[in-house]
């Protein structure tokens, strides 16, 4: 079996790997007749029955077998974005098989494959391509991922598929309804025109960052949009005959009534792009000229709901983290819809999850999972409201609660009581910045006496566009823009800021993904005395910021000076 040679222990090369295991002193020589017949039971390789017990990782699995066979393990499967690969596996057979090409010339193809004693596949390989065989031992999370960057390389665009409808196509037939199984859209590139016209449009969109789909139809025909890092782009525009069809595809998926539409209709589909699931949440509203549909494109990444890279500064990580540790009180996050609140929410539940704490949720709607958390979506058609949930959530004896949002007095009180009963409550509120949650708790109907002594802390929070770090250049700085706007240019001398042009690598946008900015408002004895007396959220704030703290266009201008972002970001996300 053709391979490459490792640096690794030339010494266990030719060993069976259990011996390898009792040499490396991974496991004892009594337990290995153990393993091997616990292993045949399963019906699996020594080594990935050690894997599924958690004996050994799947890294150190790879590794052994590389010193066993003297065959490369490869940590990485980056591929260079111009590498054309001329011979390319079906995804069905990569996912399958766990096996997938990296290169090849003319005489021979370098393959990644997570176990090389599948000799079938391998010779079916060889066969298949004529040519000498090169093994790379990887792990299979690696190579689905690296399958998901080909699967597009060559793939048909949403315009190419349009292109290809026929001019006389006339009426568009929806086929076969799907059932409620997550669908890998990679996977659906042959069906019928216009359902892979419908997977094309989702695929391109999480390929491009998007977290929403705008289809807008016109007079004239359709206007497909993308909203990337909270700015909308025009996408595509496919033919006005294709409305009806493209939108009955969505119902069908989403499981909605095709032949309703008069009224506006909310649904749920559940895609797998490629190794990773994706939540669509699906709203349609009817208009004069048709149907218009938003889907909202929520993508379970675990890395997001990370308290360290939301993009807090040190000191205020460290003063959140410090409330979330209070047994009990309120947590208020405020900001415009979109903002991430929600996001910050999530960050601050998972960082303090544990198993002997009881965390109940009520949102609307739940936009993510958290494991260990129990977690209510509201439905104000049974009346399961925020109000009359959290009533309920109160006989469930947790430690800790959250609500989507407070809309209202009702909820408002419920909340306080609760904070005043031994439990920690986080929520959002829709404010502009953290002095001005005092004053909508008022408004409210919340007498201050009580919000003094039950909220600990008001957080607010904006979303400014990154920097495309392939494209970003330095931008002179204009002393008359920073007096104009309000801005003190001292702490601009000697320090370069930089823009972006744009470039293929973010679209053309000049911006790649986001990070927030941030002022919060730890509420401490001065604090709840203006709160008390009812001062303005303009006192509060000044206030505030003679103690110390920084606000949101502060903590903007920290990162402009980094090179995290943009000066014109920075002020257009505060003017908002």
């Amino acid at each position: 079996m053709p391979g490459q040679k490792t640096s690794g222990k030339k010494k266990y090369l030719g060993l069976r790997l259990g011996d390898i295991l009792v040499k490396m002193k991974k496991i004892k020589a009594d337990e290995l007749e153990s393993l091997l017949a616990a292993q045949q039971n399963a019906k699996s390789t020594l080594g990935e029955y050690l894997v599924q017990k958690n004996i050994i990782t799947e890294d150190e699995q790879l590794q052994l077998l590389s010193y066993q066979l003297g065959i490369e393990y490869r940590e990485n499967l980056l591929i260079s974005s111009s590498t054309i690969l001329s011979t390319k596996l079906p995804r069905s057979f990569i996912k399958k098989y766990n096996v997938v090409i990296l290169n090849e010339n003319d005489q021979t193809v370098e393959i990644a494959i997570n176990n090389p004693f599948q000799f079938e596949i391998i010779e079916n390989i060889r066969t298949f391509t004529k040519k000498d065989i090169k093994l790379v031992l990887a792990k299979k999370l690696d190579i689905l991922k690296l399958s998901d960057a080909l699967a597009g390389e060559d793939s048909e665009s949403a315009d190419e598929v349009i292109e290809g409808l026929k001019e006389d196509s006339g009426d568009i037939q929806i086929l076969g309804e799907v059932d409620q199984s997550a669908e890998d859209v990679l996977d659906l590139a042959n069906e019928a025109p216009i359902i892979k016209l419908v997977n094309l449009i989702i695929t391109e969109a999480l390929k491009e960052r998007a977290s929403d789909i705008h289809i807008e139809p016109s007079e004239e025909g359709i206007t497909v949009r993308h909203r990337v890092d909270g700015i909308l782009y025009n996408v595509l525009s496919p033919p006005k005959r294709y409305q009806k069809a493209i939108i009955s595809r969505i119902k069908i998926m989403s499981h909605l009534n095709i032949a309703e539409n008069r009224l506006p209709q909310d649904g749920r589909i559940k895609v797998k792009y490629g190794t990773t699931d994706v939540d669509i949440r699906v709203s349609i509203i009817p208009s004069v000229v048709g149907e218009r549909v938003v889907l909202r494109l929520l993508v379970k990444d675990e890395k997001r709901y990370n308290l360290s890279k939301l993009g807090m500064n040190k000191d205020l990580l460290k003063n959140f983290q410090d409330i979330l540790q209070i047994p009990h009180g309120i947590i208020l996050v405020s900001g415009p819809t979109g903002s991430g609140k929600t996001t910050t929410l999530y960050a601050g539940i998972k960082k303090i999850n544990t198993p002997e704490k009881n965390i109940i949720t009520i949102e609307d709607p739940v936009e993510y999972r958290i494991a260990g958390v129990s977690q209510i979506q509201i439905n104000p058609k049974i009346n399961l409201t925020f109000a009359s949930g959290l009533r309920s959530i109160l006989r469930q004896d947790p430690e800790i609660i959250m609500i989507g949002e407070i809309r209202d007095r009702e909820t408002a009180e419920i909340a306080t009581q609760a904070a005043m009963t031994g439990h920690l409550v986080f929520s959002t509120l829709h404010t502009n910045d953290a002095a001005s949650g005092v004053v909508r708790l008022l408004d409210i109907g919340i007498e201050s006496y009580l919000i003094a002594s039950t909220v600990i802390g008001f957080l607010s929070q904006r979303l400014i566009r990154m920097l495309c770090p392939h494209c970003m250049i330095e931008q002179k700085i204009d002393k008359d823009v920073l007096l104009s706007e309000g801005i003190d240019p001292k702490p601009f001398k000697g320090k370069k800021i930089y823009s972006s042009p744009g470039c293929p690598k973010c679209q053309n946008t000049g911006f790649f993904d986001r990070q927030g900015i941030f002022e919060m408002i730890k509420v401490n004895d001065i604090v709840r005395k203006m709160i008390i007396e009812k001062r303005d959220a303009a006192y509060i704030r000044k206030k505030c910021v003679e103690a110390g703290m920084k606000t949101m266009l502060d903590d903007g201008i920290d990162k402009v000076l980094k090179g995290i972002t943009s000066l014109d970001e920075v002020l257009r996300v505060i003017r908002e």
